[in-house]
């Protein structure tokens, strides 16, 4: 897609200095007339100097410059991209932008009889390893990566991960400009978010935002939650997914992946994977070519006060045992449909979304403490995590 661009707008020039106000005519010749007068002219010179003086500075010159003919220029000129973009409060997105453009790209892939869609991703290394979502590229027969300076590439699957929305791409060149990695452990809500990407197909497009919130978990129908994701305002739209959110030093501490819509496009409700969460799989997804994910082996939902009460449960919030799966670590713990887990490693957890969370912490093999109630009684027991089947959802 070719993009054009056109030259910012001229400001318009700033007002001329206004000539000095003319001196009031002399008042007939009267008793007092020269006392008169000589009020006249020392209010009238008065009134020059002001001008002279005070209207420079107020367009930021040096009277003294002005009055020795060399402010004229100063007063007068055009304000720079820079100027005005610092003026704006905006120089921190044009920074981000200028800095991280070159190592977005563009995702175009054939789905066979679904036909062609689009999406976005980065450069993760300057050896051609390409970042975007696993749903960019799910069941794509053909995928071409076309990248900043207008150059395009066949992409192979390196990898992907459906449980984090992760896939890695592998283009045939080198000596590109990979995107600088943050980290997403110190964001806070507030501080300047800036998303980059293809929307419907734009490429290149930049859109600037906040972190809204941190730490949010988002269901899918059909598809594994998204856990300990960033939202954010800056806009996210069809296309979008797979590019980089940044923050304003130009880090990517995110990778843009879901929208909350009733429209279908932007309702200022986008969600990034933390890149702190997505970093372990990307480099897992470009060792093996797949990632690992350890769990217990238990169908759980999360335990509200109000059932609680309901049942005069001993706790009011935990992760309820649905059903154990045969044959893995939770059955081999001895946990049972209706148990309440309310901490893992002593770490109290309220609900099944933050079970998963501590599980997914941990590597496979890992020894873990579980800290359940069964009836009124408080009960401890151990399991060793198990990696994850692939064809289990969540």
């Amino acid at each position: 897609m070719t993009e054009t661009s056109s030259p910012p707008s001229t400001p318009s020039q700033p007002p001329r200095l206004p000539p000095e106000p003319p001196f009031p005519a002399p008042p007939p010749s009267s008793s007092g007339g020269g006392r008169t007068i000589l009020i006249a002219v020392v209010i009238a010179i008065v009134v020059a100097v002001g001008v002279v003086f005070l209207m420079p500075a107020i367009f930021g010159a040096n009277p003294i410059d002005v009055l020795s003919g060399k402010g004229k220029e100063t007063v007068q000129e055009i304000k720079t991209v820079e100027e005005r973009v610092v003026k704006a409060g905006q120089e921190a997105v044009v920074e981000v932008a200028l800095r991280v453009l070159p190592s977005v790209v563009n995702v175009e892939v054939d789905i066979g009889y679904l036909g062609e869609g689009i999406g976005s991703g980065f450069i993760y290394s300057s050896d051609g390893y390409i970042v975007t979502n696993n749903h960019v590229v799910e069941d794509a027969s053909r995928i071409k990566v076309s990248l900043r300076d207008g150059s395009s590439f066949d992409a192979t699957v390196v990898g992907t991960d459906p449980d984090t929305d992760i896939a890695v791409l592998k283009i045939d060149d080198s000596g590109l400009p990979a995107a600088d990695l943050g980290t997403s452990t110190d964001l806070v809500q507030g501080e300047l978010a800036v998303a980059m990407g293809s929307p419907e197909g734009f490429e290149g497009s930049v859109t600037s935002g906040i972190i809204s919130a941190l730490n949010r978990n988002i269901y899918i129908p059909d598809e594994p939650p998204l856990l300990d994701v960033i939202q954010t305002d800056a806009a996210i739209n069809p296309g979008n997914s797979g590019g980089p959110l940044c923050n304003s030093m130009g880090q990517v501490i995110g990778i843009n992946t879901a929208i909350y819509s009733q429209s279908g496009g932007y309702d200022g409700l986008g969600f990034a994977i933390a890149i702190d969460n997505a970093k372990p799989v990307i480099e897992e997804l470009i060792a093996k070519g797949f990632a690992t994910h350890p769990w217990l082996g238990f169908v759980g939902s999360t335990l509200d006060p109000e059932t609680a009460q309901s049942f005069d449960l001993p706790v009011e919030g935990g992760a309820i045992v649905r059903s154990v799966v045969s044959g893995t670590p939770a059955e081999e713990a001895g946990l049972q449909a209706g148990d309440i887990i309310v901490a893992l490693d002593g770490t109290p957890v309220a609900s099944m979304d933050e079970v998963m969370l501590e599980i997914r912490k941990r590597e496979v093999g890992d020894s873990i403490t579980i800290t359940y109630y069964r009836g009124e009684e408080r009960l401890e027991t151990s399991a060793v995590l198990e990696e994850k089947p692939s064809e289990v959802p969540q």
